[in-house]
C-alpha cells in the first residue's frame, strides 16, 4: 500500500492575498526524501524498527524512509480521513505483511513522521497540543501541522494553529505586552516556517508578524532555516515572499525611524508640554541620542515602550514633569498604533479586519 500525495501546488501570493489549496497537498516548501520501495512492495531490508513507536500489538506498519512504525490502524483511521479512505482500498492477495501487519509506505522523512505520531499516541515524548505546555519546538509545530493538513486531522490543525496565533498575533494590546508568554520562543528564521504554514493552511492573520520576525534575520534569511534529525534539511522562502521581506523592512524601517523623531521631538506639541527648560533640555538630549535609539530600534523593533527612555538610568523617576512625561506616553502609544495599523502594508499584504 502507497500514501502517495498529489502534485505540489504552489501558492498564488503575488498580490498579497492568500488562497487556499487542495487539502493533502503537498507542501511545496518541504521537500520528501527519495523512496524506492522494492519491486514486491515488500518491507526493505534494511528496515529498522521505530524505537518510540513500534508497538507490538499494532495493527499496521507505516513506513518512512526504512523506519517502520507499528501503530494502530484503528485510532488512525478515526482520526484521518485519509488514513479512512487509504485503508478502505481492497489488497491484492496475497499483500506483503511485516511480523503479520500489512504496509503502507509514506512520502515522509521519519523524523518528521515521528513528530506526528506524537500528538497522536500516548508515549513519553506525547506532545498534546490541546493543553498548555512550557515550550514546543517550531521544528516539532511546524511538522505537525503540516502532516495533520495533509492527512486531513483538523483539529490537530486547529490546535497547532492556534499556538502560532497565540505567538504571531493580530491582538496589538498583546503584542505590546511587556510580561506575554507563549508555548513558543521562536527565532527569527523560524518565521519561514510561519510563513509557509499559513499559506498552506490559509491563515492570513499570522503573516504580518512572521514577516516582521523573519525581516530581522539578515542575510541568513538567503540561506533558509535548518530542520530535521540530523539538521539536514533546508526550508526557505519563495522568491515573492522574498521580495516582501527585504523590500518591507526598508519601507517599515523608513517609516519607524520617523516616528522614533516625532515621539522624541524637541519642542512639546500635539499633547501640550510645559515648555518649561528643564523638560526641553531633556528632549534635547534625547535628540541628541538619536543615533542610540535608532540602534535600539533596529535591535528591538517598535514594540517596546519608548517613552520609557526618559526615565532616570536607574530607572526610579522621570527627568521630565507629569505633564510631559504624559505627553510622551501619548506619542508613544498614538504613534506605535499607526505603526501596527500599517504593518500589513509594509510586507504587501491584505488582512482582512486587520487593525480594528
Amino acid at each position: 500500500m502507497n500514501a502517495r500525495t498529489p502534485a505540489p501546488v504552489h501558492p498564488q501570493v503575488d498580490d498579497g492575498r492568500v488562497r487556499k489549496r487542495r487539502r493533502a497537498a503537498s507542501d511545496p516548501h518541504w521537500r520528501h526524501p527519495p523512496r524506492v520501495p522494492p519491486p514486491d512492495f515488500g518491507p526493505p531490508p534494511n528496515l529498522e524498527h521505530d524505537p518510540e513507536f513500534w508497538f507490538e500489538d499494532g495493527s499496521v506498519v507505516l513506513i518512512a524512509q526504512n523506519v517502520g512504525f507499528r501503530v494502530y490502524k484503528r485510532l488512525l483511521a478515526e482520526h484521518s480521513p485519509f488514513f479512512r479512505d487509504l485503508f478502505a482500498i481492497p489488497q491484492p492477495v496475497p499483500a506483503p505483511k511485516v511480523e503479520g501487519c500489512p504496509l503502507v509506505y509514506l512520502s515522509e522523512f521519519a523524523w518528521q513522521f515521528r513528530h506526528f505520531l506524537r500528538a497522536l499516541f500516548p508515549t513519553k515524548g506525547n506532545l498534546t497540543f490541546g493543553a498548555r505546555q512550557d515550550h514546543l519546538s517550531m521544528d516539532a509545530l511546524s511538522t505537525v501541522v503540516r502532516l495533520a493538513h495533509k492527512y486531513q486531522i483538523d483539529q490537530l490543525v486547529a490546535q497547532g494553529l492556534g499556538h502560532l496565533m497565540e505567538y504571531y498575533t493580530d491582538d496589538f494590546a498583546e503584542w505590546t505586552k511587556t510580561d506575554r508568554r507563549t508555548c513558543l520562543d521562536p527565532a527569527p528564521l523560524d518565521a519561514i516556517s510561519v510563513i509557509n504554514i499559513a499559506h498552506l493552511t490559509n491563515t492570513s492573520s499570522v503573516l504580518p508578524l512572521a514577516f516582521l520576525d523573519v525581516s530581522t534575520a539578515g542575510g541568513a534569511l538567503l540561506r533558509g532555516v535548518l530542520r530535521g534529525e540530523p539538521r539536514c534539511f533546508v526550508e526557505g522562502l519563495t522568491v515573492p515572499d522574498l521580495e516582501r521581506v527585504f523590500d518591507g523592512r526598508a519601507a517599515m524601517m523608513d517609516y519607524a525611524s520617523k516616528a522614533i523623531v516625532r515621539i522624541f521631538q524637541p519642542e512639546p506639541q500635539g499633547y501640550g508640554g510645559c515648555g518649561s527648560s528643564r523638560c526641553q533640555r531633556a528632549f534635547t538630549g534625547k535628540v541628541e541620542e538619536l543615533e542610540d535609539l535608532l540602534s535600539l530600534l533596529h535591535s528591538e523593533g517598535m514594540g517596546r515602550c519608548w517613552a520609557d527612555e526618559f526615565r532616570n538610568d536607574s530607572g526610579s523617576g522621570w527627568p521630565i514633569c507629569e505633564r510631559c512625561r504624559e505627553m510622551v506616553e501619548k506619542r508613544d502609544v498614538k504613534e506605535r498604533k499607526a505603526f501596527w495599523r500599517e504593518l500589513p502594508k509594509f510586507f504587501k499584504l491584505e488582512i482582512e479586519g486587520w487593525g480594528v
